[in-house]
């Protein structure tokens, strides 16, 4: 089978070298030049683990195929996937420019009766718009008699397992517009995912709007929970209780379950963010009130402010202090700072006249493109060792692994001071810790 995908950001690139590594043959499309050369040389512009290794074998054996071009890249295809970006506005809504400005190109090459799969994460109602501006534009090329079906088809990829949760989904969610031809569709799908059905994965079958509310739905609900362990870490701290040891005893509780319970620096990356805001949007346009949502998300904005509090607190003060950040990416196994609060973190530290060093094993490029009007105030380090180097304070913000191998003792021996904010509670169980530092995990003293 012959599969097009347009945009090869997380989704789009991911799916596509997946894919083609399944056996399919795979075209992907993008209008960003530098990166659709990036990638035909074998490059991953993302960093992704086992990403690039299979990028290449499918390069190799002919399976993948990147363009700029529109036109060869649906000539041959059996069935079109949609992975654009749909970045928030400032009002919180889904900026769907990209979208919009994608279809429009797709539809003037549109020759045959289509399939669109769209992977992106797009309010309820957008697929049954996106159908609409191809036929508007099929009309206008006088092709209006073209069968054209547009289907939500949301992802669950986590960034640092991408690969491994393409392979290996919890479901497979289907939305299908009632007045297409769903059985037709339906054959198409168990195509396109024999892999899985195999795997006894289930597939879910339901309308447009369904397919477009579980991916916000559920994202929301995960953040919800990560807000509430947080505000449970705030209140231990203040009563003497553990907060790991109160979410293992929750965890247990099957109704709960054990995932998204680690106390931390709240919910980051590009899509929890993103998504609640969204969400707390088509809430608002359809007067429907979302106070839960809305709570974890303000609660998620303050956690970094009573975190800084904190520091401050223990330090006395932060101005002309050396404060050292361990880990960029919003979390280990990804270069992907979107949303990271290590960076959140660095710009309210620098506004009070904190001296920065910073490492991590992938974000740091991505670091210095985004602070780069910081340049002057931010020393960028090669380890954790040089890192930690003459500083006053200690702050992990992202669990890489290689922080949880190293060198306490060889840490607190170069420091100036010994003041560690272990904001993953990477050592928290260990016994020695607190012999090097003044240590302060979250939610636990």
């Amino acid at each position: 089978m012959n599969i097009a995908i347009i945009g090869t950001g997380y989704i789009g690139l991911v799916q596509g070298v997946v894919m083609s590594d399944l056996g399919f043959n795979v075209v992907c499309i993008d209008n960003d030049e530098v990166k659709i050369e990036t990638l035909k040389q074998g490059k991953s512009p993302i960093y992704e683990p086992e990403l690039e290794e299979t990028l290449k074998k499918s390069l190799k054996n002919g399976k993948i195929k990147f363009t700029l071009d529109y036109n060869s890249g649906i000539k041959n295809a059996d069935v079109i996937f949609l992975a654009v970006g749909t970045p928030p506005l400032d009002d919180g809504s889904s900026n769907l420019n990209y979208i919009t400005a994608a279809i429009k190109n797709l539809a003037q090459f549109l020759s045959k009766d289509s399939l669109i799969i769209t992977k992106s994460t797009v309010p309820m109602g957008t697929n049954k718009k996106i159908k609409k501006i191809i036929l508007d534009e099929l009309k206008k090329r006088n092709m209006g008699n073209l069968n054209v079906s547009v289907i939500s088809n949301p992802e669950f990829l986590r960034e640092g397992k991408a690969v491994y949760d393409f392979l290996n989904p919890d479901r497979i969610v289907v939305g299908i517009d009632e007045n297409d031809n769903k059985e037709k569709i339906k054959k198409e799908i168990y195509k396109i995912y024999e892999y899985f059905l195999k795997k006894q994965i289930p597939i879910i079958f339901t309308n447009l709007e369904t397919a477009e509310l579980s991916k916000y739905s559920s994202n929301a609900f995960l953040s919800v929970k990560i807000s509430f362990i947080n505000e449970m870490a705030m209140l231990s701290e203040k009563t003497g209780a553990n907060i790991e040891d109160v979410s293992k005893i929750m965890g247990f509780d099957h109704r709960i379950g054990n995932e998204f319970l680690n106390a931390g620096l709240g919910f980051r990356g590009s899509c929890f963010p993103k998504d609640t805001l969204a969400i707390l949007n088509i809430g608002k346009n359809n007067d429907c009130e979302m106070s839960i949502v809305n709570s974890a998300v303000k609660f998620n904005d303050d956690l970094k402010d009573i975190l800084i509090k904190k520091i401050k607190n223990k330090l006395g003060s932060t101005k002309d202090k050396t404060i050292s950040i361990l880990g960029l990416s919003f979390k280990p196994e990804t270069d992907d700072i979107r949303e990271s609060p290590a960076i959140k973190i660095i710009k309210k530290l620098m506004n009070l006249r904190a001296k920065i060093k910073v490492y991590c094993p992938q974000g740091m490029e991505k670091t210095k493109k985004e602070l780069e009007n910081y340049s002057d105030c931010i020393k960028y380090c090669k380890n954790e060792y040089e890192c930690a180097k003459n500083s006053d304070c200690l702050i992990l913000t992202t669990e890489w692994e290689q922080f949880k191998n190293m060198d306490l003792e060889r840490i607190k021996n170069v420091m100036k001071s010994n003041y560690f904010f272990d904001f993953r509670n990477m050592f928290s169980d260990n016994e020695n810790i607190r012999n090097y530092f003044h240590y302060y995990p979250i939610g636990r003293n």
